[in-house]
């Protein structure tokens, strides 16, 4: 199921169609009359009158899709709010006295006071809008926009308005510095993207709910972001990209008066330009029951309200740390306009877990349902349910076959393997990236948390070694290289490494290219003495024997073959890998050493390394004659 959005490329090919339809009808009719039987197609006019007045209209609709062009008060109609004041200037006035309401609930110190405050600011917020007549809401939603469109308190459809007059705004601006570059230009696709996300954020979306009778109705209803802000963040790639990710939080349903709220928190690499992606999620999620109809009782929020990192800052914590603390005020913040009784679920993936670890470290109360996916970890001295310490969560952990990050476990424990926690079953999931896989198990257990029908659920209780042979060796190697090199200096390297890496990603650069790059980052941080190839050696040859072992015992069981048989053989795999991969290991390790031994040379034309040069050069020398 893709996200159904309005496009000016199907309008007008509709509008053709309809056209050519048109163009017919005067041989039909001449047909008919020569046949004596023109009073049988009379109507035969009237119809090709409104296809072409219907064409027109669909190519205004797509002339308007391409390049939105939307004032203020437009915006405003968008979800049929008054423009009277607004059109006045009415809305200054009042965007000053909201600011003095916020200033009297400024955030202070104190551990989880931040998420405490971000309550009472919302309170005190809304019971000012209250104060408010409709007129009035909408005239400061159009005064000040971007204060407005982000501020929880607000009433949703009035931040629904004023987002929508700020992602105009974007739309302008980026649509604008797009036609100046060249296609060829490095930033040119990213920044295409980009607009024709913003574009569609314009665009209605087609919904799909039941109609009288329970019959399925399919109507056009405007995208509702309860977050916007297009500067938002680092710019991830600038190489590639102009403009800041951005953040960005889309609304499926009738928040303010849900039974069921969904967040949804996604990993590395949230831009605003892959939006859609991810919200495509959250569109699926509310679809239940027979005809895959919008649950009318649940709304799902996908957050994307965290500057998240790429993949070489992502071994970092410091955004998640971040991230976690504006997640836990967006839920206090949204919690005054919600039902006192609707029940709150997470979902969080990748980097989110983490980013929701931290957010519960920050103070996030309030959560009935919380379901880590594919998760590399929520950080140190986290290793069970209980040390999370939200006795009244339900938590859940999924991971799929051949989730390679959930198997690095690069920021603790993974919680699929917690004490305490419920694992589900992922079936027809796979990887990293299927979690809400269309009639996969997982998408139906996510449903069925959302839903409630919890009886319904399926789990799974599968080994590293069951779900990937190599997954526990891979774990381990991971293991062994965080012990040798401290955090702070592999965070430091990964941030490094980030541009190489995105200068692949982008195509900017081949595998070739990456070469030199990289053993410039491995050098800066002396990576051969934290980790030396005696070392590397040893290790590597360990893990393959290992996997040689479980492989062919795996093999040998397969064939029909006793338990004691098939771990003989796999004794003898191991002893034989062992002996063949020894020697081959060590001159990788030579070769490393060897290298090393090179830049070492290189040094004694370096002034004042002259010296420690010539020493390391010496001592390398020597264990290679050795």
């Amino acid at each position: 199921m893709v996200m159904v959005l309005a496009d000016p490329e199907m309008l007008d090919r509709l509008a053709k169609s309809m056209d050519g339809k048109a163009g017919e009808i005067p041989r039909l009719k001449a047909r008919a009359n020569t046949l004596q039987a023109g009073g049988e197609v009379s109507g035969l006019t009237a119809l090709a009158a409104w296809l072409g007045v219907t064409a027109r209209d669909l190519r205004s609709r797509a002339r308007t899709l391409r390049s939105p062009s939307e004032s203020r008060f437009g915006s405003l109609a968008v979800y049929s709010l008054p423009d009277t004041l607004a059109r006045q200037g009415k809305g200054h006035g009042l965007t000053a006295e909201l600011k003095k309401v916020l200033d009297a609930h400024k955030d202070g110190p104190g551990a989880h006071h931040g998420v405490d405050v971000a309550e009472r600011r919302a309170q005190a917020v809304k019971k000012y809008f209250s104060g408010l007549s409709r007129a009035e809401q909408a005239a400061l939603a159009a005064a000040d926009p971007e204060l407005v469109g982000n501020l929880d308190g607000v009433p949703s459809e009035i931040r629904f308005a004023a987002n929508r007059m700020e992602i105009q705004e974007a739309f302008n601006e980026e649509s604008a510095y797009l036609k100046d570059l060249a296609k060829d230009d490095s930033r040119y696709l990213r920044t295409k993207k980009r607009v024709d996300t913003l574009r569609r954020f314009m665009s209605p979306r087609v919904m799909e709910k039941k109609g009288p009778g329970g019959r399925r109705v399919t109507v056009e209803v405007p995208r509702q972001f309860l977050v916007f802000d297009a500067h938002y963040g680092t710019v991830g790639d600038p190489k590639s990209a102009a403009f800041a990710d951005g953040r960005v939080a889309e609304v499926v349903g009738d928040l303010e008066n849900a039974k069921k709220v969904l967040l949804r928190v996604p990993g590395v690499t949230s831009r605003l330009d892959g939006f859609d992606e991810f919200a495509q999620g959250g569109y699926d999620l509310v679809r239940a029951g027979y005809g895959k109809v919008e649950d009318p009782d649940t709304a799902a929020i996908s957050w994307q309200g965290y500057d998240a990192p790429e993949y070489g800052d992502s071994l970092d914590p410091e955004k998640a740390v971040a991230g976690g603390k504006d997640l836990a005020n967006f839920r206090s913040g949204i919690s005054v306009n919600l039902r006192k009784d609707a029940r709150v679920d997470i979902f969080a993936h990748s980097y989110g877990t983490l980013v929701t670890a931290k957010a519960i470290q920050s103070g996030l109360k309030n959560v009935d349902n919380i379901v880590f996916m594919g998760s590399p970890g929520l950080g140190p001295g986290i290793n069970s349910v209980a040390d999370l310490h939200m006795p009244g969560t339900k938590f859940y952990a999924m991971r799929a076959r051949e989730d390679f990050v959930s198997y690095t476990q690069g920021h603790g424990k993974d919680p699929a393997d917690f004490e305490g926690i419920t694992r589900l079953a992922t079936d027809r999931s796979h990887r990293h990236s299927e979690y809400y896989k269309e009639d996969s198990e997982s998408m139906n257990n996510l449903q069925r948390i959302l839903f409630g029908d919890t009886k319904e659920l399926t789990f799974e209780h599968t080994t590293l070694d069951e779900e990937m042979m190599g997954a526990q060796e891979l774990r381990m190697l991971v293991a062994f290289l965080r012990a040798k090199v401290p955090p702070d200096v592999a965070n430091k390297m990964g941030r490094d490494l980030d541009p190489v890496l995105q200068s692949k990603i982008s195509g900017r650069a081949g595998m070739t290219d990456l070469i030199g790059p990289v053993q410039g980052v491995l050098d800066k941080y002396h990576m051969l003495d934290r980790v030396t190839p005696q070392e590397l050696q040893k290790e590597l040859v360990a893990l393959s024997g290992s996997l040689t072992y479980k492989q062919t015992c795996k093999a040998v069981e397969e064939k029909g073959a006793p338990a004691w048989v098939a771990r003989a053989a796999g004794g003898s795999a191991m002893l034989a890998a062992t002996k063949l991969l020894d020697p081959t290991s060590h001159l990788v390790a030579k070769g490393m050493e060897l290298e090393r031994l090179m830049n070492d040379v290189g040094d004694l034309f370096s002034g004042d390394s002259l010296m420690a040069g010539g020493v390391r050069t010496v001592g390398a020398a020597f264990d290679l004659l050795n």
